[in-house]
Formats: C-alpha cells, structure tokens, sequence
C-alpha cells in the first residue's frame, strides 16, 4: 500500500481525521499506554518512545499503516487513534483498530463516527473490497460502535487469548464494500 498523503484531512460532523506524525508522540503514548486502552487491546505491552518512532517509520511512513489521529472538528483537540493495518492488496482487505484516548470522549459517539469516516476512507479511496476488526468479547462498547457502523460478527473464539492471567474471548468482524465489485 502506498503512504498516505500527509495533507489530507477526513472531515465529519463532530470530528475529523488527520494522519499521525512523530509531533504526535506524547499523546499517542499516553493514550497507548493508559490502564483503559491497554485493557481492551490484545497486545499489552508498554510501548516506549523509541518503540512508537519505530513503528511510524517502518509501518505508518512506510504505507504498511494508514493511522489518523481522531480530532474534535471545533478546536483540532485530538482524541484518540484510528488505523488500517494488515493490507492483504492480493485480497483487497485490511484489519481496522481503533482507541480513543481521551476520557472526555467516551460515550459520546466519537469513536463511531471516526469508524465511519475511516470505512468510507477504505472502500471509497483505497478501493477495499473488506475491512475486519478483531475486538475482545468484553468489550461491550467496541462490539456496539462495531455494528452501529457495518460490520458483522464473523467469528466467535472462545478463550482464545490468554491476557492478564486469564483467557478471554474474541470476536472478528467484518465489513463489505458493497459499492464494489469484484
């Protein structure tokens, strides 16, 4: 997959989508590594600076990662991230992930909305025929953000991971392009 193009914007009603730079360190690293996010993500390792800058160089500036920095539309406040990863081009398909970093955002529809706005994103500039998202069977706002926004259960792993001492359940979802053929 090509890189993304660093001026481009994704505009919705309440939020907006910006690619994530280093600028975006600080931020995306206390989000990243807060006890709320780690919890509903199924790596849950600490990730340190040089770690993260890895990553933006050799996945997100790279075109492995298309990752946005999810924005409030008013004041550019960022509130979490959004990224498509696992580009299969020889299926036309990725895996979505998403985190709202922010406390303040919680309940409030913003995850939705950036969900939305970055399937649209897939399927009406990448061209993506589907979109998947893996999500812990316990989190309950995620697996209702998921559906609100198109996708299906496709999957249902019974104590599939072991995290924290335990083993949890998780569920794959996915998401058509219908607008597209073949």
């Amino acid at each position: 997959m090509k890189p993304m193009d660093n001026a481009m914007r994704i505009e919705g009603e309440t939020v907006s989508l910006r690619p994530i730079t280093a600028k975006d360190t600080e931020v995306v690293l206390s989000w990243r590594n807060s006890p709320e996010v780690v919890n509903n993500f199924i790596y849950r390792k600490h990730i340190s600076v040089q770690e993260h800058m890895d990553w933006l160089e050799n996945k997100v500036f790279a075109g492995e990662v298309h990752q946005f920095i999810i924005c409030a539309k008013t004041d550019g406040v960022p509130l979490g991230s959004i990224y498509l990863q696992n580009f299969d081009e020889e299926n036309n398909k990725a895996e979505e992930g998403i985190f709202l970093g922010a406390n303040t955002a919680y309940g409030k529809g913003i995850g939705t909305q950036a969900a939305k706005l970055m399937l649209n994103y897939a399927f009406s500039v990448l061209g993506l025929h589907k979109v998947s998202a893996r999500v812990l069977a316990y989190n309950k706002a995620s697996i209702r953000m998921h559906e609100k926004v198109g996708y299906t259960q496709e999957a249902y792993f019974k104590e599939e991971l072991f995290l924290d001492g335990r083993y949890e359940d998780l569920i794959f979802f996915g998401a058509i392009n219908s607008r597209k053929e073949g």
